[in-house]
């Protein structure tokens, strides 16, 4: 009893294209409905901060766009497990090459953004922490003020 490998994986492909075209169908919906909200979050954040000063429309501003960035990366982040799945079904070199490259094209968008959220992210701490020393060192200036002792003239009655 000799089975032929190729009826084996002409099988598996019929018995599996079917649930890989939905998985996909399902991940790009999920990728758009998840760009979709991140979209209508970020525009309804811009036009709230609209009303506030300059100042902390700046601040919010960067929020509200790391917020999207965040929102995309995910959504891309899905769009390439999906695009790997789709690969599956399809049997030319051509289409694998073109698949690969919107894969890559994804790759390097994701790391991207990732790397803009981390460089936001190390400079926000990094901001915070400076803020943090300097009220502490205020607090202890203050501190170490309170602990001197100032003369008053009852003070000076008692010597």
């Amino acid at each position: 009893m000799t089975y032929d490998i190729s009826i084996f994986t002409e099988l598996l492909e019929n018995v599996l294209e079917p649930y890989i075209q939905i998985l996909t169908f399902g991940i790009d919906i999920a990728a758009g409905i998840v760009i979709g909200v991140s979209a209508i979050i970020a525009l309804i954040s811009f036009l709230k901060i609209l009303r506030k000063s300059s100042e902390e429309q700046t601040h919010e501003k960067e929020k509200i766009r790391l917020r999207l960035a965040r929102g995309m990366l995910l959504a891309l982040d899905f769009e390439v497990g999906s695009d790997i799945l789709k690969i599956i079904l399809v049997p030319g070199i051509n289409e694998i090459a073109i698949l690969a490259i919107i894969v890559g094209i994804r790759i390097g968008l994701s790391w991207s953004l990732s790397r803009e959220i981390e460089r936001h992210h190390n400079s926000e701490s990094s901001n915070s922490n400076s803020n943090s020393n300097s009220n502490s060192n205020s607090n202890s200036n203050s501190n170490s003020n309170s602990n001197q002792h100032i003369n008053t003239p009852k003070d000076n009655d008692q010597k």
